[in-house]
C-alpha cells in the first residue's frame, strides 16, 4: 500500500495548533522545526491579536502552542488570557528546561490559573541518553520542572501533565503502553514524580534530524523503515484530519510537519484570518508522511494504534472534549425522562457551573430518603449528589465518587456555599476522587442504605466488579437505584470501540438481558425497572454504525434483600399503601408493574412484598399474609424488560 495514493479530507477542525515562532533555549538534533536561541521567526502581536480572533469566531475547541518555546514569545501570556476567556482548552508543548529559568518561571503560575494542560518533552527516563540528545544538564533540569509542577497540581490529579518520548535512533517507537509502565516505574521510583500520560512519536525526516540523517548517510535507510511499515489501517486517526497549523506570521499548514516544509496546501496566499474554513479540505501528503503512519502510528497526540482503553477514552472525553453538555452528539447523556418536581424544586439551588457540565440520562433519585447514608458513583460535577444532600437532610449523609479531576474540582469548590444555602451547621455531603471500582477503599462494607448513579455504569469495564462491590457496600434492605443505557441486542466490536460512541455511553452499553444476569449472578435477585425511554441519535456516521440497534435509557432498583426469589411466586400477599411519602401521598410508584393507590389494597407477589416490608418502605404499607404457604407461580407475570415498558412485570 502506497500513503501518496491516499485522499484525506478534513471535515472540521477541532483544534488549532499554534506555531508562535523558533526561538528556543535548546538546539535538539531531532527537532523538525529547526529551533535554537538564534531563532528569528516570531509572532508579533498584532499576528497573535488576529489569530486569536479569528480562533474564538471559528467556535474551535481546543488550541494547541508549540515552537520552539512557546514561552519565550512574548505574546503567549496574551493568548492564553484570551483563550481562557472564552472557555477554549489550552494546550502548551513545553520543554520544561525553559522554564527553569527566572526569566520564565512565572508561567507555572500562569499555566495554573489558565489551567493549561501541559505536553513536556523528555525523550527519555534516563539521564544520559536525554543529556547526549539534548545537551548537558537538560535531565536534571527537566526533573525540578516535573517536580514543581507536580506541587502545583500538574500530574497529580488537578492539572493535566503528558510527556513526550521519541527514539534516540533510527528506530520506531516500542509500544506506547509498555514505555508508559517503564516511565512511571522509573520517574516514581528514583525521582518521585508523576505524570499522566506518555505520548510516544516518531521521528519526522525534516529539518535538523533529516540533516543528521544525510549527515551519517542514514536517510534512505530510514525513510525504507518507514514505508515498509506503513500502516493503512490508521489513516483514518491521523490528527491532520481534525487539526490544522498556523504559523507565527498567520500561515496555514496541513500540520506542524508541513508547516517546517514550507508545504503550503490550504488557499496559499492567503493568512489565517482570511479562510472560511468552513469548507472541507484536502490534506497535502507527502514522504515524510510515513512517520506519522508507520508501527503504531505517531501524532502530535501519541499513537494511533495503541490498544483501546476505555479509562482513556472517559477521561478525555468528559475531562477535556465535553465543555457542557451542549457537545454531546446523541440525547444518550441528557436526562430524558420528566424531572420529577421534588428534584425541580432544589435544581435552582445548585450553582450554575455544576448543572451546565453535568451528564446524565434519567432522574435516579428516589423518594423517602430522609436520614439515609447514600453513595453516588460517577458523581460528576455532584449535581445529584446536591439533590441528595438536600433530600436525606442534616441527619443523611451522601458521598460522590469519580475519577475525572476536572468534574470533582467543580463538585467540590460549591460544597460550602449549598451547605449555607440549607441551613446544616456542617456539609453532609463529600466527594472522593477515585475509580467507582475502588468504592470498597472508601466505604465500609454493609453500611448503605442507597447507591445511585446516572449514566456511568456503562463506561466501565468491569461492570459485575462494580455490581459486586454495591451489593457488598449496602446494608440488608438497601438499595441500588440508577439509570443507564441498554441495547436491545450486542453491539459489534467497531461500535464497541468507537471512542464517540463510548464517550457518549453507548460503546459500553450492555444488551440489558446480559445486565440483568450479571446483576442477579452478584445478588441482586430480582431486577426491577422503573422506567425506560428511546434514545436518539442525531449523528449520521454514528447511525451508520450502529445499523438496526435499539437504544434506552432505563431507571432500575435493585434490592440487596435476604429471601429475594428468581421468580415471581405466589404467597397470597396483599399490599395497601397508607400514604406519608412526601411527593407521593396518593399514589407509590415501586416499578414500572406496580403502581399503588393509597388505601387500595393490591395483591403483590412474594418479592414484592419484601420490597415494601423488609426496607426503609415498611413505615408506609400494611402487608397482609406470610410465607407459610405457597400458591405456586404468580400468574400473568412478565419478565422484566428494559427495552419495552408496554410489558406488565408482576401483578
Amino acid at each position: 500500500m502506497n500513503l501518496l495514493n491516499e485522499k484525506l479530507i478534513r471535515k472540521k477542525i477541532e483544534i488549532v495548533q499554534v506555531n508562535v515562532g523558533n526561538l528556543c533555549n535548546q538546539e535538539c538534533e531531532h527537532c523538525h522545526v529547526e529551533g535554537s536561541p538564534q531563532g528569528e521567526n516570531n509572532m508579533d502581536r498584532e499576528s497573535a491579536e488576529k489569530i486569536i480572533k479569528k480562533i474564538i469566531d471559528m467556535g474551535v475547541t481546543e488550541v494547541d502552542f508549540t515552537g520552539g518555546a512557546p514561552e519565550m514569545n512574548e505574546n503567549l501570556p496574551f493568548m492564553l488570557e484570551k483563550l481562557y476567556a472564552n472557555n477554549i482548552k489550552i494546550t502548551v508543548r513545553t520543554n520544561l528546561t525553559v522554564l527553569d529559568t527566572k526569566k520564565y518561571e512565572y508561567f507555572l503560575d500562569l499555566f495554573k490559573k489558565y489551567e493549561v494542560k501541559l505536553v513536556a518533552s523528555l525523550p527519555c527516563y534516563l539521564e544520559g541518553n536525554v543529556d547526549k540528545q539534548r545537551g548537558n544538564g537538560v535531565f536534571n533540569s527537566s526533573i525540578r520542572m516535573l517536580k514543581k509542577l507536580n506541587d502545583i497540581g500538574y500530574g497529580t490529579g488537578t492539572y493535566a501533565l503528558n510527556l513526550v518520548y521519541n527514539p534516540r535512533n533510527e528506530s520506531l517507537p516500542a509500544p506506547q503502553k509498555d514505555l508508559e509502565f517503564d516511565y512511571k516505574n522509573t520517574l516514581k521510583g528514583r525521582y518521585d514524580v508523576e505524570f499522566d500520560n506518555l505520548i510516544t512519536i516518531v521521528n519526522s525526516p525534516i529539518g535538523n534530524y533529516k540533516k543528521k540523517l544525510m549527515e551519517e548517510g542514514k536517510y534512505n535507510s530510514y525513510m525504507a523503515l518507514l514505508k515498509d511499515n506503513y500502516n493503512g489501517d490508521i489513516v483514518k486517526n491521523v490528527m491532520c484530519k481534525r487539526l490544522i497549523s498556523v504559523d507565527y506570521n498567520g500561515e496555514v499548514y496541513d500540520c506542524d510537519f508541513n508547516r517546517a516544509l514550507k508545504f503550503k496546501a490550504i488557499e496559499e496566499g492567503k493568512k489565517f484570518w482570511d479562510i472560511d474554513f468552513s469548507k472541507e479540505q484536502d490534506i497535502a501528503l507527502a514522504e515524510h508522511c510515513y512517520a506519522c503512519t508507520a508501527g503504531s502510528g505517531s501524532s502530535c497526540y501519541g499513537a494511533l494504534d495503541e490498544e483501546f482503553n476505555t479509562e482513556k477514552v472517559v477521561k478525555e472525553y468528559y475531562g477535556s472534549t465535553l465543555q457542557s453538555s451542549k457537545d454531546l452528539k446523541t440525547n444518550a447523556c441528557c436526562t430524558l425522562e420528566e424531572i420529577p418536581k421534588y428534584i425541580k424544586r432544589i435544581i435552582p439551588m445548585i450553582d450554575e457551573e455544576i448543572i451546565l457540565k453535568f451528564y446524565g440520562c434519567g432522574s435516579p433519585i428516589p423518594l423517602a430518603l430522609e436520614g439515609l447514608k447514600v453513595l453516588d458513583l460517577g458523581s460528576g460535577t455532584g449535581r445529584d449528589c446536591y439533590i441528595l444532600s438536600k433530600l436525606v437532610g442534616e441527619n443523611g449523609f451522601v458521598n460522590g465518587i469519580d475519577m475525572t479531576e476536572n468534574q470533582i474540582k467543580v463538585a467540590k469548590k460549591h460544597v460550602d456555599t449549598f451547605t449555607q444555602k440549607l441551613g446544616y451547621k456542617k456539609p453532609n455531603i463529600n466527594f472522593i476522587h477515585d475509580y467507582i471500582e475502588k468504592a470498597k477503599d472508601h466505604i465500609e462494607a454493609n453500611s448503605l442504605d442507597l447507591v445511585t448513579s446516572n449514566c456511568v455504569i456503562n463506561l466501565v469495564e468491569d461492570k459485575e466488579e462494580v455490581l459486586r462491590q454495591v451489593y457488598s457496600l449496602l446494608k440488608n434492605g438497601g438499595e441500588m437505584y440508577f439509570s443507564d443505557v441498554y441495547l436491545d441486542r450486542r453491539l459489534n466490536e467497531e461500535a464497541r470501540k468507537d471512542n464517540i460512541l463510548y464517550g457518549e455511553c453507548i460503546g459500553g452499553a450492555l444488551y440489558y438481558k446480559d445486565f440483568e444476569r450479571i446483576a442477579r449472578k452478584v445478588g441482586f435477585i430480582d431486577p426491577r425497572v422503573v422506567s425506560t425511554v428511546e434514545i436518539e441519535i442525531y449523528n449520521d456516521e454514528l447511525k451508520d454504525l450502529l445499523g438496526n440497534t435499539k437504544i434506552y435509557s432505563s431507571t432500575y432498583r435493585l434490592w440487596k434483600i435476604d429471601g429475594l426469589e428468581d421468580d415471581c411466586e405466589d404467597y397470597g400477599h396483599v399490599a395497601i399503601y397508607r400514604g406519608g411519602i412526601e411527593d407521593s401521598q396518593f399514589k407509590f410508584k415501586l416499578d414500572d408493574g406496580h403502581i399503588f393507590e393509597k388505601n387500595k389494597a393490591e395483591r403483590v407477589c412474594g418479592n414484592t412484598a419484601k420490597m415494601l416490608q423488609d426496607t426503609r418502605f415498611s413505615k408506609y404499607f400494611d402487608i397482609i399474609g406470610s410465607f407459610d404457604e405457597h400458591f405456586g407461580a404468580y400468574e400473568d407475570c412478565a419478565t422484566s424488560t428494559a427495552s419495552d415498558n408496554t410489558k406488565d412485570r408482576c401483578c
